[in-house]
């Protein structure tokens, strides 16, 4: 795609280290497994999500905390070797934020999170002028009193502003529905969407939120705008082996193709395949070039729904 200026992203959020464990199944209680594999390599939804920014062709900057500890000060070379600006990131004295992955044979994957040096970003630590020059703010995984006050000022300045709460939709959830009125795209996954709804996800297109964009994993996923909806799916060209950071990948191509083109069509079609992309390797960023992408992109559809959106959902 040709593009008439060079968009940025700011993706605010974690940088952890990422313990993966490759098994064959999931753990029963008193039970013993032995890994396949094992790797420890950078992760965090905000560092994916820049990652996959910067592979796409936008520009992107991290704001983060992190250990000064040296995994983690490695964790933070591998970002800037893929092209984010990483220069704002804090550096503090703690223990590295952490999160122990169990992968299975289909890509799906089990995770225990540990916030460690996440927990010192503020708003301070993200610079005025660095909103005022971008052009989307994502907030990945940030807790939602936090995250209100970062988009209350973001809205001002930044065109775009978005939100992936993770688990914070189980923990805080009224905390999250007061920061949608600073957000203009909120991203979730089919658990978070029956949560914040509490259990009517017909009551999503009622939320305060200009797009609401929800990932259904290998099903595909649905955006909603107002009183349109559109869903999505993939057909991977390659064998998922690695779900790890697809929905930030997802989230990703979402915001820049949306804000390349205005089309939600569009950017869930390439946030969908750029989901499935993403699974295809044992990374938590996204990987593989161009060229797969193109063909990724010609096995994904997209088509408009009509009805209720809980037949798409629970299908």
């Amino acid at each position: 795609m040709r593009r008439s200026k060079s968009y940025f992203h700011v993706s605010v959020g974690n940088l952890n280290l990422d313990i993966v464990t490759y098994v064959r199944k999931p753990l029963e209680p008193d039970e013993s497994l032995i890994a396949e594999a094992l790797e420890i390599r950078p992760g965090g939804a905000a560092a994916n999500y820049a990652v996959a920014t910067s592979w796409f062709g936008h520009r992107a900057a991290l704001i983060s905390s992190i250990s000064n500890q040296p995994l983690s000060m490695s964790a933070l070379k591998a970002v800037s070797e893929k092209g984010v600006v990483t220069t704002h990131v804090k550096i503090v004295e703690d223990v590295p934020g952490m999160v122990i992955i169990m992968v299975y044979p289909d890509g799906n994957r089990s995770m225990i999170r540990y916030p460690g040096a996440n927990q010192s970003l503020t708003p301070s630590d993200i610079p005025l002028d660095l909103l005022k020059e971008a052009d989307v703010l994502h907030m990945a995984s940030v807790n939602p009193a936090l995250a209100c006050e970062i988009a209350s000022v973001a809205e001002k300045y930044v065109p775009l502003v978005s939100y992936d709460p993770g688990g914070f939709v189980s923990t805080a959830r009224s905390r999250v529905l007061k920061t949608l009125k600073h957000v203009d795209i909120l991203f979730l996954n089919k658990h978070e969407a029956h949560v914040i709804t509490e259990g009517s996800v017909n009551r999503l297109e009622t939320l305060n939120v200009e797009l609401i964009v929800l990932r259904l994993g290998g099903k595909g996923a649905l955006a909603i705008n107002r009183d349109k909806a559109w869903y999505s799916r993939a057909e991977p060209v390659e064998r998922p082996v690695d779900t790890t950071g697809s929905g930030d990948a997802f989230n990703a191509l979402f915001n820049a193709t949306y804000t390349e083109t205005g089309s939600v069509e569009k950017a869930l079609k390439y946030a969908t395949a750029a989901g499935a992309l993403k699974a295809s390797c044992r990374s938590s960023f996204i990987c593989g070039d161009k060229r797969v992408f193109r063909k990724q992109l010609m096995k994904t559809t997209v088509e408009p729904v009509s009805g209720s959106m809980s037949s798409v959902v629970t299908e």
